[in-house]
């Protein structure tokens, strides 16, 4: 019974010993728990946070794109430009650009420059930019990682020359924009060099009839014909939407066709012709027997021409006339030169129209031109030099045959000396021939080609000052240099705009010879505050006999008068001094006199007294 009640306490004990120990057990377990939450939310509120910037990490680097802030950073990816522009014309130049900074470009604009030194544009036009090779593209914002292709349209200014072979024109193409600041100056510029090479061809498309091809032959009795015409674009610039029209003249006193165009119409569409290319286009015809002569007019017409090309043709016909002791005569019927104003040291196109008269075909037909040759003399030594120097032919070319009442059409492409003196040229034309019986004929023509010199006045410098104030000089000096071949004549320079004064700061020159230099200054003395604008105008009259006129624009701040203190003071009336004030000046010598005149009193008394006590004595 002792050991059940032992036991029972026991029990007892322990499960109160258990009682009191598993709440605090329980209460541990609970802040162990909540502990543990705690820290769960903080690391996954970090894998969160390092999550994503691993992810805008990968974007970057997915975009290629550099941590510059909120500024743009631009790359040109890549430039694509024509192997080869003609001059006068018009070209596209690819452009594409990649904004790699992390902010955006806003209002992005392409400046164009010339040479290594980014000198302004001179020798080509960037067409709807401005004067200062700028081109604006128009958009607000290029974002970040983006990348940008623009086409520019660009033309070589026809003044333009062709550059030694293995020398090119290079061009300068920076891109700038703004950012976020939106400064008043682009900034985050990126500068890619392209090169051109420059050719000379003609500007704007030109044809020629090389041939006339009859099915069936005309003879007697043949009343229609089909006439296969060829012609040729002879320039490199393409022709779009070309349409020609045939028709024959009038011939005998009531106006009927001499060659009437039986097609159904008279216009043809050729559609697009390139440059230098051939086509054909054909017409059924039906000579009229009564006519006196195979001329008819071929219209050719295209988009973008200022007017239709006329081209008269004498059709290789027989006429129902004698020939018999008719002379057949090879003449110029006419001739084009192109460009019109041909500058020294460039291309000129002289195309000859080469008119059988008679109605016989004509054989080996040879035209020679006679290029002149120019003498001059610089420091004692004359040499000479041909004036036109036929470019990738010589000077003579043949014809194999030439129909009757045809015309063949020749093209030489010249080059004139560069140091040729502006004037008219004579070119004289052998044309030497062969009649159907193997007889051997000739004749003379002259072409004229006028030739100038490029007339061009350069700054050297100038100096003019930015700030000035009412009533004070105010000093402008600019040097110029005649760097042309030719000398310019009544010569003046001269201010314009509101500028006061500005009569009596005309400098006139009168000749201005070429290579030579000079300079110009005026002094102006403004009259009111303000802005002063004006320009500084050279004009002169070229080699062409032409006004022409050079203006170099300024613009100075004036300021106030400047207000000088008077730097003449008014004298005050010196008193004269008192015989106090001249004792008290001359004190030093009153002092020493009054010694000396005391000393040469006492010594006058010593005398005077030993004198007496001499004669005492002696008495």
């Amino acid at each position: 019974m002792k050991n059940k009640k032992t036991w029972i306490a026991a029990l007892l004990l322990l499960t109160f010993l258990c009682m009191s120990v598993m709440p605090g057990a329980v209460f541990a377990d609970t802040t162990s728990s909540s502990a543990s939450q705690t820290e769960s939310a903080e690391d996954a509120e970090a894998k969160a946070k390092a999550e994503e910037e691993a992810k805008k990490r990968e974007e970057a680097a997915k975009k290629n794109v550099l941590d510059t802030g909120l500024d743009p950073l631009w790359a040109f990816m890549n430039i694509e430009v024509p192997d080869k522009v003609m001059v006068g014309q018009k070209f596209d130049v690819k452009i594409t650009v990649r904004n790699t900074g992390s902010g955006p470009g806003l209002f992005p604009v392409f400046r164009f420059t010339e040479d290594a030194e980014r000198k302004p544009l001179s020798h080509f036009t960037v067409i709807g930019g401005g004067e200062n090779g700028e081109y604006d593209t128009l958009l607000t914002e290029v974002p970040s990682g983006e990348t940008k292709t623009f086409t520019i349209t660009m033309q070589v200014n026809p003044e333009t020359k062709e550059l030694p072979e293995g020398s090119k024109y290079r061009i300068n193409c920076m891109i700038a924009s703004d950012n976020w600041r939106m400064s008043e100056d682009k900034r985050y510029n990126a500068v890619k060099s392209f090169e051109l090479d420059v050719v000379y061809a003609l500007a704007e498309p030109s044809f020629v009839v090389e041939k006339v091809t009859f099915s069936p032959e005309v003879t007697a009795g043949i009343e229609e014909t089909v006439a296969t015409l060829t012609l040729k674009n002879i320039s490199d610039s393409k022709a779009n939407n070309v349409v020609v029209t045939l028709e024959g003249m009038a011939s005998g006193e009531e106006g009927a066709k001499n060659i009437a165009v039986r097609d159904l119409t008279a216009t043809k569409q050729l559609y697009n012709v390139s440059g230098k290319q051939k086509v054909t286009v054909d017409y059924t015809l039906a000579p009229n027997r009564d006519r006196k002569h195979n001329e008819m007019k071929l219209t050719v017409d295209y988009n973008g021409a200022e007017k239709p090309q006329e081209i008269l043709l004498n059709m290789p016909l027989p006429l129902q006339e004698s020939v018999n002791g008719r002379e057949p005569k090879v003449i110029i019927e006419r001739y084009t030169v192109e460009p019109g104003k041909v500058l020294a040291g460039n291309y000129v196109t002289l195309t000859l129209y080469v008119e059988n008269t008679n109605s016989l075909p004509v054989n080996n037909v040879s035209i020679q031109l006679d290029v002149p040759s120019e003498t001059s003399s610089s420091g004692g030594t004359v040499s000479s030099g041909t004036v036109f120097s036929p470019v990738d032919s010589s000077n003579t070319f043949y014809v194999d045959r030439i129909e009757g009442k045809y015309t063949a059409v020749k093209t030489i492409n010249m080059y004139v000396d560069p140091n040729a003196t502006a004037k008219t040229y004579t070119v004289p034309v052998d044309i030497q021939y062969e009649g159907t019986d193997g007889k051997k004929y000739s004749s003379q023509d002259n072409v004229n080609i006028p030739v100038t010199q490029e007339s061009k006045v350069e700054i050297i410098s100038t100096n003019i000052q930015p700030m000035g104030n009412v009533g004070e000089p105010l000093n402008l000096l600019v040097e110029f240099v005649n760097v042309g071949k030719v000398n310019l004549t009544n010569f003046k320079v001269r201010l314009e705009g509101d500028i006061p004064g500005k009569e009596e700061n005309v400098f006139y020159l009168g000749t201005f010879n070429a290579g030579e230099s000079n300079e110009y200054s005026a002094s102006i003395i403004p009259e009111e505050e303000g802005t002063l604008s004006g320009s500084i105008q050279m004009s002169y009259i070229d080699a062409d006999n032409q006004n022409a006129m050079l203006e170099i624009p300024f613009s100075c701040e004036i300021g106030p008068m400047i207000e000088y203190e008077p730097t003449d003071m008014p004298m005050e009336p010196i008193e004269e001094p008192g015989l106090l004030d001249k004792l008290r000046a001359n004190w030093l010598p009153i002092v020493l006199g009054l010694v000396i005149v005391a000393q040469g009193v006492i010594l006058f008394r010593m005398k005077k007294k030993a004198k007496a006590e001499e004669e005492l004595i002696d008495g």
